[in-house]
């Protein structure tokens, strides 16, 4: 497949070079690295400087009135539109076309659309653009990891959907929103510049996180710090020092333990299952690390623009997570299924939430959330099988903790009990193996290979899990039966 021809590849071959290509490949060459990782980290890396200075050169907006504050939050707008691109022309070459050419499809039909349709017309187009992407990705590069336009597309296309669904709001009747849909809701249309600066912000854009609409408004203009000094140094430099541990992981220890060793027969078969299971554990949290150095830099380059800041806490010292890709204790030692799904990759999961699983029937919003999930990211056989099979370990570890929980711990005193403590340590064990065995198809990507690995494990697993998620709810609605008929019969004859 990798050596069919389409117009688009033929065209692109066709234009000049950009200006920087020979010194990025020159480079390449001389550290060893793919040139679309030189790229993309760099750009990367230079969203913290221009963040920094994107905050010393434009005026706060906050303390201004009339025009002038009008012509700051302008100047904001179109600086993060012009930075954006440019950054993107850059990584991407004449890939930036995509990006440019899905959003204003997608604004004109903010812009055209009926208001009451606009959620699923938007939907429509921004999923598809990004359904094709993946699928020309995959006919050109069928399973490899270069960094190409899809990484910003993935970006773009939860954005467009986050203003079009807060359009759509602004048309629903005000007593069926929730808290957060009445606060995010939008009455109009964004303006050119207020849609681009959005869109193409750099620090929101290369890796996330793809914030809401209105957070990025608060932003731009001041009313999220509300004047007050602040200072992101610290947090920027504790990110670039977790972004250099996960470097080492991923670069230095990960070679040493690659994943796809997974989807290979022979070692499979030669390794007994306590070495197969420990190798699944450390590959699996190494190659986490590779995810996690992007992340993390996204968020520093937001808090170098004075993006996340969170106020204080108890202590006076100032926090900056209301913006974040990640949060790391919750997904590598997370208590809880849903602990860990809801800090992987925060705003996807936000944006998970607030377009797919508040707006369909609650019988079907899990395995149409997790459906949602593999669809953005592409079609490899592995995504489906990984994130189905999360939806049904999802609704399983929802009902152990509302059936056996309560067994083990009922009340709130209890939660410093042995038994608790005992209880937390196998719940954390059994969700961070049960993630890794689930993943291990994301990263293989094929059905041979994600199958054999399960195969591998007779599909215990999922055995298991299927058997709880039938009888548990037979068992315990079994044991509660006979309360309702508890009362002796001759005062219930009174």
């Amino acid at each position: 497949m990798a050596d069919m021809k389409f117009p688009w590849t033929d065209f692109v071959a066709s234009l000049p070079p950009m200006p920087w290509e020979s010194a990025v490949v020159g480079f390449s060459e001389s550290v060893g690295l793919p040139p679309d990782q030189i790229k993309y980290v760099s750009a990367l890396l230079a969203g913290i400087p221009i963040g920094l200075v994107f905050r010393a050169v434009t005026a706060d907006p906050f303390g201004k009135e009339g025009a002038a504050k009008a012509a700051a939050i302008r100047t904001r707008h179109n600086l993060c539109a012009v930075i954006g691109l440019m950054m993107v022309l850059y990584a991407f070459g004449w890939e930036v076309f995509h990006a440019i050419f899905s959003s204003t499809v997608s604004f004109l039909l903010m812009h055209g659309a009926p208001r009451k349709h606009v959620h699923v017309i938007v939907t429509v187009w921004a999923m598809s653009y990004m359904s094709c992407a993946h699928i020309y990705r995959m006919v050109v590069d069928y399973g490899g990891w270069t960094i190409d336009f899809t990484t910003p597309q993935l970006l773009v296309t939860q954005k467009m959907m986050n203003i079009a669904f807060a359009l759509y709001d602004s048309a629903r009747d005000p007593a069926t929103l929730t808290a957060e849909q009445k606060q995010r809701k939008l009455d109009k249309a964004p303006t050119v510049s207020e849609f681009y600066g959005y869109v193409f912000c750099l620090h929101t854009l290369l890796a996330g996180p793809a914030t809401d609409y209105n957070d990025y408004l608060t932003w731009i203009d001041g009313s999220k710090l509300g004047g007050k000094p602040c200072n992101a140094i610290f947090a920027i430099f504790k990110k670039i020092a977790g972004a250099v541990m996960c470097a080492i992981a991923f670069v230095v220890v990960l070679p040493n333990c690659p994943v796809e060793n997974h989807g290979v027969s022979d070692w499979l078969t030669s390794n007994p299952h306590w070495y197969v299971l420990g190798y699944n554990q450390i590959s699996l949290f190494l190659v986490r690390h590779r995810y996690y150095f992007a992340w993390v830099l996204g968020d520093a380059g937001c808090n170098a623009a004075g993006f996340g800041f969170n106020g204080l806490d108890a202590h006076g010292a100032q926090k900056w997570d209301s913006v974040l890709n990640l949060d790391y204790i919750s997904v590598e030692m997370p208590l809880n299924f849903r602990s860990a799904m809801t800090g992987w990759n925060k705003a996807t999961s936000n944006w998970l939430r607030r377009c797919v699983y508040e707006r369909v029937p609650k019988s079907i919003a899990t395995p149409s959330s997790f459906f949602m999930s593999a669809i953005w990211h592409g079609f490899y056989p592995g995504y489906y099988l990984t994130f189905m099979s999360c939806a049904l370990w999802n609704e399983v570890a929802r009902l152990l903790r509302r059936h056996i929980r309560p067994l083990v711990i009922p009340t709130k005193e209890a939660e410093k009990s042995v038994t608790a403590y005992m209880y937390h340590a196998c719940s954390l064990t059994l969700t961070v193996t049960s993630l890794n065995y689930l993943a291990t198809p994301f990263l293989l990507l094929s059905a041979d290979k994600s199958l054999q690995y399960w195969r591998y494990w007779g599909f215990a697993p999922h055995g298991i899990a299927l058997a709880l998620y039938l009888l548990l709810p037979i068992v315990f609605a079994a044991k509660k039966a006979p309360k309702a008929d508890s009362m002796p019969q001759d005062k219930k004859a009174q």
